[in-house]
């Protein structure tokens, strides 16, 4: 009698361990890769932050459907000649130095929204400070459906 218990113990025990996860595999998926580089000139203020719209036709209503859109940020040549390619959303923190000599750190974060046919970029620090418009930047969009 024990060892059933024992036995049944186990296959319960088992059953909680085991985890069951639904998995969706997309055959034949596609993707496309598109390459963005938006000059200085090309961010115009949106409120408390900068804002960069790119044009991305390959973003149709079946895309919107059953697709999804990812966009990277690209540091050219910052790993000793090799580009760095970061996802966003991301933050980083940099240093402002005042003219005493004195540093100032604010963060800067960058996300993005996406539609049919476009994307959009943007550029917010933490203090919203929107005087200084943001440098050239270089993008990737990743667009994948089935």
């Amino acid at each position: 009698m024990k060892t059933k218990r024992f036995f049944l113990f186990l296959f319960a025990a088992g059953l909680l361990l085991t985890s069951c996860t639904e998995k969706v595999f997309m055959p034949a998926q596609e993707a496309i890769k598109l390459d963005y580089t938006v000059y200085s000139s090309q961010w115009e203020l949106f409120g408390d932050c900068y804002r960069a719209t790119l044009d991305a036709r390959d973003i149709t209503n079946d895309v919107v459907a059953h697709g999804n859109v990812q966009v990277s940020r690209c540091y050219p040549g910052e790993n000793n000649g090799a580009d760095i390619w970061t996802p966003l959303p991301y933050i980083r923190t940099e240093a402002w130095q005042n003219p005493d000599g004195s540093e100032y750190y604010y963060t800067t974060f960058i996300d993005y929204e996406w539609t049919v046919g476009t994307v959009w970029v943007y550029v917010t620090t933490s203090d919203l400070y929107t005087a200084e418009v943001p440098g050239d930047m270089e993008f990737r969009v990743f667009i994948t459906q089935q």
